[in-house]
């Protein structure tokens, strides 16, 4: 019974034993079952550029204020607010009886000095009219051609035509009002072109440029997305939030983009940082949530397994803030059959 025991206790040890001298001295190359094809991807230094986040409104990129050059009584208002008009629409006009007559007046009195010109200059090439007679009737005709001209042109500014594209943003005049020359009766938005105005805190205007890409996501219409550029920067700080204004135009055109409307302003201001970003298939979690990790390739193609520590997702994959240098070769596809110190062919190589 005693040998029994000895015998059991003998052989333990030398389980025991066997197993320490493994674990103290690994095999540095471990055989598995046929070839273990992988491709990696070569660590590298990417430049990314972040951006900074801003509340942006939409603003009509020029109002223009419309008023008759005359005096006179308003007619018929063809327009109302928030109507789109295109360029040389008719939006209003004014009574016009008076200087259609007035016009009509000056086009007889230009007649009959056309009239009269063409027969004395007949008499003139013949010498039969004095040299400064004949003046005087170039002079009469000179004066009713400029007469005939401005009465024509008081006659076309009883029309009020939009000067452009845009949208009727607020109408002051109804049928039968008087209006005074340069009265301010409607106001024209452009609106085919919005710009976004942002405001930039004191600390961040530096990195601010115009130039600089920036996206917006606009949340009236569904979160479409549009890109622009900064076209404005401004020089005078808000007296109260020490902000300055900076007003981005869009690459194109947004139906329903309409003044006033909020939008999200992602502006590239910010400096450039080299980061090393890898794809997100080649980073593993651990077990039990304890962190991630990555197959790293070494010189004899050996894999080892190594934590890293992880950014954030960019374009291209996300970023390894530790764990992983310049120029390692790193397991992304192929690595359903890895373990430490296996043997492996890069198919990508």
């Amino acid at each position: 019974m005693k040998s029994f025991k000895y015998t059991g206790i003998l052989i333990v040890l030398a389980l025991s034993a066997f197993m320490t001298s493994c674990r103290s001295n690994p095999s540095r190359y471990r055989p598995v079952a046929g070839e273990v094809k992988v491709t990696v991807h070569t660590v590298s230094e990417t430049n990314m550029r972040s951006e900074r986040e801003y509340v942006g409104v939409v603003e009509e990129s020029n109002n223009v204020m419309l008023s008759f050059p005359a005096p006179g009584k308003i007619k018929k208002v063809y327009i109302s607010e928030g109507e789109a008009v295109s360029e040389g629409q008719l939006l209003a006009e004014t009574d016009s009886e008076t200087l259609e007559n007035m016009h009509a007046t000056a086009a007889a009195t230009l007649r009959q000095a056309e009239d009269a010109w063409q027969r004395m200059t007949l008499l003139y090439e013949s010498k039969s009219l004095p040299e400064i007679q004949y003046i005087e009737i170039q002079t009469k005709l000179e004066q009713a051609r400029a007469s005939e001209r401005i009465a024509a042109r008081a006659l076309a500014e009883t029309k009020l035509l939009a000067p452009q594209r845009g949208v009727v943003g607020k109408r002051m005049m109804e049928p039968g009002m008087n209006v005074l020359p340069d009265q301010p009766v409607m106001t024209l938005l452009n609106t085919h072109r919005p710009v976004v105005r942002v405001f930039v805190p004191e600390n961040e205007i530096f990195d601010t440029r115009t130039g600089q890409n920036a996206r917006m996501r606009v949340g009236a219409l569904r979160d479409v997305e549009v890109t622009g550029k900064v076209i404005e920067k401004g020089v005078e700080a808000h007296p109260y939030t020490h902000g300055y204004i900076a007003r981005i135009t869009l690459d194109r055109e947004i139906t329903g983009l309409l003044p006033g409307m909020v939008c999200k302003v992602y502006l590239s201001n910010l400096p450039a940082d080299s980061v090393l970003v890898l794809p997100s298939r080649a980073v593993l979690p651990i077990e039990f949530g304890k962190g991630h990790f990555v197959w790293v390739l070494d010189q004899d193609d050996m894999v080892h397994r190594k934590t890293v520590s992880i950014g954030e997702i960019v374009q291209g994959g996300i970023t390894v803030r530790a764990g992983l240098s310049l120029g390692d070769r790193v397991v992304v596809e192929g690595f359903q059959r890895l373990s430490e110190n296996i043997k492996v062919v890069v198919t990508n190589e």
